[in-house]
């Protein structure tokens, strides 16, 4: 609630304050000269706190998916399992082949993927 003394303001000043939607109430304080203004923002404090609890909540939830998705995708697969997955999608084994060769990265679920997006790329061209 914000406090303004009567020297500061003028009736102007109040009706344009109401127009603006922000103020849900104004109250008139004759002993100490001041209009005290309680503003939308006070009244939906709570309903704005429980929200930012909930977003709060969600982003917890999603770190914790995504480390665990993190772990899958990481996870070391043989070289013959990386293979039949590569072929199962249709991709030929001179392809594949060239893929392995030379190979220094390790095979993981991850480098699947990363294979499959290029390849579905390469199709779309």
């Amino acid at each position: 609630m914000k406090s303004i003394k009567y020297e500061n303001i003028t009736i102007g000043d109040i009706e344009n304050i109401i127009k603006t939607g922000y103020v849900t109430e104004i109250f008139f304080d004759g002993d100490n000269k001041t209009a005290n203004i309680k503003e939308l923002a006070d009244s939906l404090k709570p309903v704005i706190e429980a929200i930012c609890e909930i977003g709060k909540k969600m982003c917890d939830t999603f770190n914790a998916i995504f480390k665990d998705l993190k772990y899958l995708l990481n996870k070391k697969i043989t070289k013959k399992k990386f293979i039949k997955l590569l072929q199962s999608e249709g991709i030929q084994r001179n392809t594949i082949n060239e893929i392995i060769k030379n190979n220094k990265r390790p095979y993981t679920y991850a480098r699947y993927y990363e294979i499959l997006n290029k390849f579905s790329k390469d199709e779309g061209k």
